[in-house]
């Protein structure tokens, strides 16, 4: 079933449940990965309450699973004393974005500056999203 969420100044028509269903079928990016920058992206970066987060969640998408049409998977990067400093990961929702073919959606909560571009691509909708922490020197 087909549902409407607002995100800024877009619209975006999706379907939940066919989300959802594409997600069941992907690998955990700790299965994927036994590195210990994807462990600590699962373990806390996934955890944290951001904004975005509770959106993609609500659509259907799993944060926690790499896409298997995107086999680079999770990009996250610590500096030396374990503190993170930036991650990218990309996203799907089924559906498209109504009267628009792309956005931009900009953040900055707890302490993080979050970019995600959304774009229509057929029969899905493709996020790119970046999350750097601020003021790293």
């Amino acid at each position: 079933m087909k549902k409407l969420i607002q995100i800024g100044d877009y619209i975006i028509n999706y379907d939940n449940k066919k989300t959802s269903e594409i997600y069941s079928k992907e690998i955990n990016i700790k299965e994927d990965c036994p590195c210990s920058e994807c462990h600590f992206f699962v373990d806390v970066i996934t955890k944290l309450e951001l904004e975005i987060f509770q959106i993609l969640k609500k659509v259907g998408t799993d944060l926690e699973k790499n896409l298997s049409s995107e086999p680079t998977g999770v990009w996250c990067i610590r500096d030396d004393n374990n503190e993170f400093i930036f991650f990218q990961q990309t996203y799907l929702i089924k559906g498209f974005i109504l009267e628009h073919t792309s956005f931009h959606y900009e953040k900055e909560e707890l302490g993080l500056r979050i970019n995600a571009y959304f774009t229509n691509e057929i029969d899905d909708i493709i996020i790119d999203l970046q999350v750097s922490k601020m003021n790293v020197t």
